[in-house]
């Protein structure tokens, strides 16, 4: 079986399908570790950025009855 791929323009490629490179256990293995470590990482810049407005409100908050009391 073959596979053509476009490349966009004119030119146009018949690739074997017994040619494509198959992903070894190893290899999947760490591309799925990635995703996990990429997934927690947007997790923790998720918590970090609620944690910033959250600081940030506390604060104005603050701001705002000390000079109402004073």
């Amino acid at each position: 079986m073959v596979e053509k791929v476009q490349t966009g323009g004119t030119k146009t490629f018949d690739y074997n399908k017994s040619s494509q490179s198959k992903l070894d256990e190893r290899e999947r293995k760490e591309i799925e570790k990635a995703y996990q470590k990429a997934d927690e990482r947007k997790r923790r810049e998720k918590r970090n950025k609620i944690i910033l407005i959250v600081s940030i409100l506390l604060l104005l908050l603050i701001i705002i009855f000390a000079f109402l009391i004073f």
